[in-house]
């Protein structure tokens, strides 16, 4: 062979360290376990905050768009209602039609048509002779198909009892449009045919066969203008036949185009559809654009172009939903981004000191700092790339289980990808730096110890106490409602842990100096306790970081089921119920039984206005409610924080000085205390304080420092006639006057249903609990509470890992005295159940500082509420479940450590072992 030259036995062994390096940590599973599990724990905490936000985005847009569902098309709703005033000409409407189209996540148009020119002194009528009947011109897209007719036939359809009354019969002529009321022959009403009759539905102008239609209650119909909640008997013509009707009659029209949004919409569609509808809205008022100008030709006098729908509020609170809970939670990510990589140090730091012999070794031969960290990059680089995939789908899982509840499917984008290969280069050049910093202190202490002099200790306790304490301080002395945003809020906890965590190991570890143990003489607990070697002072450090991981976890626990119940408490404190309207008139002149009655199953009237309480000034809420009803129906949060409101209900219709209230918030007044309600300087009311309690359901809906709370019966029994409802002629315009809502456990579909039927307006403002929680960023702290519940996982985590490493020091520190003490008779398990006492004395000890660092942290100050303003203050709770975690940690450990053990011992060939040196 020529052209080739073989390899020198001095290239060999220069390039035999490189050849070894990628495959190293292979031959060792269990450093090679923690370290992937380090890097993956980092890679994790930097993918998981972006795809954190993003479901918390189309999570927030997912909740508000079905808590909208079924409310009319427009701006309560997500759907899309476009409007127009006038017949625009073919070519325009085609125009419209193609824009709206075009629209991302809508689907195709319905038409409609009504005329709306009626008031008090122009009606719409069909007409006879002298006989005169209600009728406005109505259409909509497939409502003459339903009805059996032509859509191209002229004429209009009737009630069957309108026609009958008219005398009409099917292709008799009528006249139809707007009769001036005072003039009776005055108006403009034009010539048409009765093209056929319907029959209306039971409580409807719709016929029959267009009740039940999709939509049908969302759809526009024309009111009686002398009784707004009754509708205009309705005259349904043809698209032909309504445009020609209208212009001929000149009355004002009103066209309606509803489309109806896609639910699974994207974040990113959606946004795109807000700037596809407000692209549409400007291009009608824009004169450069064709589709302005078609509007100016319209008949009978041009028209505007209306645009109104929900969801540009809807994708804003889902933004600020998806902002807020990124701020929320990046002191937590940070957190876990700090622990992951100092768990990857302090595990590349003790297995650098399991192979101490051989850095000495390979420092004597010339091998330099710098050339350990590129060895050490390589023996890490397998674990890195397999760490990509295995953090990104951690995170993935993370967020699925403890984030957003989101029902759509989890994408992970290309930065995603990104981030996490990022993130799996710094634990890299991580590990490689460790490495060469640990190479040369090595050697610096290898040259010190030759050269007889001693190293310095810092003290790292005292100084970890006075960081402490001064973090504390920092901490408290911050406003409780700007603690969550302060650097050192997460600082805090970890510090308290730390603390403890030390003292306490330090604490067990003097007394098991000084009180041996009673275990019987030669049994594997005797041998665990008699056990001596080089590494005491890192099973301590180990101790100290398994106690800091589980008391992280389980304070982790406490505050995600204290952010959980106190977001719940919040959104009734805000909202009162999970569903409530506003009424005008129809509760009011109908004496007491009115004013209590509940006008469906299931729901309450609520009476509400301001009052001011002297010598205080400013105006604060006053909510009168009805104790019988108002508790089924009102929402109580969860934590049990508004029990107490909830038990003095019924004291509220007792009898005493004057009207008995129960306080909600910050005030000087006392239980038994008296006072007066001033009502705008018109009236006043004495009155007796029954209790005072921190929040009340619907306590923080308006402003004000404290809501006042009253009886319905007792209240308006002492109120005066100008501002009772219960008298004769009350109405909701008055100055002064007191309104009304219902409050319901139902959704608002049913709840509007509900109240249709027993006819009670529903026009009035909705208020629901998951917009009130969304909109005020409650809903992003329970998402971040749910991070929260991950990044105690990944301490828990953690927490294994340390107990892993204090077993695989455990085992290299015995691997002499294990071949010798299994000459003397000990057996494998032996040896091993004695390590695992040793292990389960580490993490007992780890486990009772993890609960007295829980208990210190749960009864400091809060420093967890992310909506401080909202009332009551949101606090850790600690759980039995808790406890029961951290003995199940405890034996699962011990018996890893058992197992490990065993194994370790059972693969040991004592002749490899004596010869090597240990």
């Amino acid at each position: 062979m020529t052209g080739v030259t073989p390899p020198t036995p001095r290239a060999a062994r220069r390039g035999a360290l490189w050849r070894a390096a990628p495959l190293r940590l292979v031959r060792t599973p269990g450093w090679m376990a923690l370290v992937l599990v380090a890097v993956t724990l980092l890679v994790a905490s930097f993918a998981a905050p972006p795809l954190f936000a993003a479901t918390a985005r189309s999570t927030a847009l997912a909740d508000g768009l079905r808590s909208a569902a079924g409310e009319p098309f427009g701006p309560d709703s997500g759907d899309l209602r476009v409007s127009w005033n006038g017949v625009i000409p073919a070519e325009g409407e085609q125009i419209l039609d193609a824009r709206m189209g075009a629209l991302t996540g809508y689907g195709p148009p319905s038409l409609g048509a009504s005329g709306a020119g009626q008031s008090r002194t122009r009606k719409a009528v069909a007409k006879v002779g002298a006989a005169v009947e209600p009728a406005a011109l109505w259409y909509h897209d497939g409502a003459i198909t339903a009805l059996g007719g032509d859509e191209d036939a002229p004429g209009v359809w009737l009630e069957e009892g309108a026609a009958r009354r008219l005398g009409l019969e099917v292709g008799d002529e009528l006249r139809i449009g707007l009769q001036q009321t005072f003039l009776p022959e005055g108006g403009r009403l034009t010539k048409t045919v009765l093209a056929g009759t319907y029959e209306a539905a039971s409580g409807s102008t719709l016929p029959v066969q267009l009740a039940d239609a999709d939509d049908a209650d969302r759809w526009y119909l024309p009111a009686d203008p002398d009784d707004p909640s009754a509708g205009t008997p309705l005259a349904i013509a043809g698209r032909g036949s309504f445009d020609r009707l209208i212009v001929a009659t000149t009355e004002a029209p009103i066209y309606f185009a509803d489309l109806r949004l896609d639910p699974d919409i994207t974040p990113d569609q959606a946004a795109t559809t807000v700037t596809q509808v407000q692209r549409l809205a400007d291009d009608a008022y824009d004169q450069s654009q064709i589709l302005a100008r078609y509007l100016l030709d319209a008949e009978p006098g041009g028209a505007e172009l209306q645009v109104a729908s929900g969801l540009p509020d809807i994708v804003f609170d889902a933004d600020h939903t998806a902002d807020s809970a990124r701020d929320q939670v990046r002191p937590y990510a940070v957190a876990g981004q700090v622990l992951a990589a100092a768990l990857l140090v302090a595990g590349w730091v003790l297995l650098g000191r399991s192979r101490r012999r051989e850095q000495l070794l390979a420092s004597g031969l010339g091998l330099r700092p710098g050339e350990v960290a590129l060895l050490a990059g390589l023996e890490v680089l397998l674990v890195c790339l397999l760490a990509v995939p295995a953090g990104i789908g951690l995170a993935c899982l993370g967020v699925v289980a403890a984030g957003p509840p989101t029902d759509g499917a989890l994408s992970v984008a290309t930065s995603d990808v990104v981030t996490g290969v990022l993130a799996a280069a710094g634990a890299l050049l991580l590990v490689a730096a460790t490495a060469a910093l640990a190479a040369a202190a090595t050697d610096r202490v290898d040259r010190l110890s030759r050269l007889g002099r001693g190293r310095r200790a810092v003290p790292w306790t005292a100084a970890l106490l006075a960081a402490t304490v001064v973090v504390a301080a920092a901490v408290f002395t911050v406003d409780v409602s700007d603690r969550t945003s302060t650097p050192l809020t997460m600082a805090f906890p970890v510090l308290v842990a730390a603390s403890v965590a030390v003292l306490v190991a330090r604490g067990v570890a003097w007394l098991r100096a000084r009180r041996p143990g009673r275990a019987r003489p030669g049994s594997s607990r005797w041998l665990a306790t008699r056990r001596t070697g080089t590494v005491m002072r890192e099973v301590t450090s180990l101790t100290a970081v398994v106690a800091v991981a589980l008391g992280l976890f389980a304070y982790a626990l406490t505050v995600h089921r204290g952010i959980d119940e106190g977001v719940a408490d919040k959104t009734a404190a805000l909202s009162g119920a999970p569903t409530s309207i506003e009424v005008a008139e129809d509760f009011r002149g109908h004496k007491m039984k009115g004013l209590l009655t509940p006008p469906a199953a299931g729901t309450s009237i609520v009476w509400r206005r301001s009052v001011t309480l002297p010598p205080d000034f400013g105006d604060e809420p006053l909510m009168v409610v009805d104790p019988a009803t108002f508790d089924g129906v009102a929402d109580w949060g969860a934590s049990g924080d508004l029990d107490t409101g909830r038990e003095l209900l019924p004291r509220l219709d007792g009898k005493g000085h004057g009207l008995q209230v129960l306080l909600a918030g910050n005030t000087h007044y006392r239980a038994g205390d008296q006072g007066t309600l001033d009502f705008n300087s018109e009236f006043q009311i004495p009155f007796e304080v029954v209790g005072v309690v921190k929040a009340f359901p619907g306590s923080e809906t308006e402003t004000g420092d404290v809501t006042v709370i009253a009886g319905t019966r007792r209240f308006f029994h002492l109120a005066p006639r100008s501002v009772n409802p219960a008298r004769p002629g009350a109405t909701s315009d008055r100055a002064g006057a007191f309104s009304s809502w219902v409050w319901s456990q139902d959704p608002p579909a049913q709840l509007r249903a509900a109240l249709t039927d027993a006819q009670v307006s529903t026009d009035g403002t909705v208020v629901t609990g998951t917009e009130e929680a969304i909109s005020s960023g409650l809903v992003a702290s329970t998402w971040a509470a749910g991070y929260v519940l991950a990044l105690g996982v990944v301490m828990l985590v953690l927490a294994l890992a340390g107990a892993l490493v204090l077993a695989l020091r455990l085992a290299d520190r015995d691997t002499v005295s294990d071949v010798l003490l299994a000459r003397m008779g000990w057996s494998s398990r032996e040896l091993a159940r004695a390590r695992a006492w040793e292990v389960g004395y580490a993490v007992a000890t780890a486990v009772l500082a993890a609960v007295l660092a829980g208990a210190g942290l749960v009864l400091a100050p809060t420093i967890i509420d992310a909506v401080a303003t909202i009332p009551p203050l949101t606090r850790p709770r600690p759980g039995v479940a808790d406890l029961v975690l951290l003995l199940v940690v405890l034996v699962v450990t011990v018996l890893l450590a058992w197992i490990l053990g065993a194994r370790r011992a059972r693969r040991r060939v004592p002749a490899e072992v004596l010869r090597a040196g240990g």
